[in-house]
């Protein structure tokens, strides 16, 4: 009887909540999770975090949740909740990676479907202007090696 009493106590403590109420607490962890997979897992998870650790996931989740819109996480590879809070993920340092910058939009046109754009894209790239006599499939593909090289490389030609 001693045990049982201690063991409650502890509970209380540790900040548990009561058997069979999950809380307000777990409907707010749930409602921002991204990957709403195994909610009973995750509840289960939930009840063993002490009232400390639920209040860090909560002040923690939406720096993880920037996190993964900021690297483009795959649905698939955002863990399952479970998992997050049984491996004390929301303890794990987080870096919002830089922005990618965007490519082209489909409504600009294409670097090498017009003259002009091509003449731009060559300064661009530091070949300048297309040379005398040098047709537009030939100056198309020195600015496509321009570009590979400047990749590979990191620096302009």
């Amino acid at each position: 009887m001693t045990e049982l009493i201690l063991s409650m106590q502890e509970n209380f403590a540790h900040g548990a909540p009561k058997k069979g109420h999950v809380g307000q607490d777990f409907s707010t962890f749930w409602a921002l999770w991204p990957r709403k997979t195994a909610k009973k897992d995750a509840e289960r998870a939930w009840m063993k975090l002490r009232a400390a650790d639920r209040r860090a996931v909560l002040h923690v989740l939406p720096k993880h949740i920037a996190y993964w819109k900021a690297a483009r996480t795959s649905m698939e590879f955002i863990p399952y909740p479970a998992t997050w809070l049984n491996g004390d993920r929301w303890k794990d340092d987080v870096v919002i990676p830089a922005p990618r910058l965007e490519r082209q939009g489909a409504t600009e046109p294409a670097w090498w479907t017009s003259h002009a754009l091509m003449d731009q894209k060559g300064r661009e790239v530091g070949i300048g202007a297309a040379r005398p006599g040098e047709s537009a499939e030939q100056y198309r593909a020195r600015i496509q090696q321009a570009i590979v090289e400047r990749d590979r490389y990191g620096r302009e030609l």
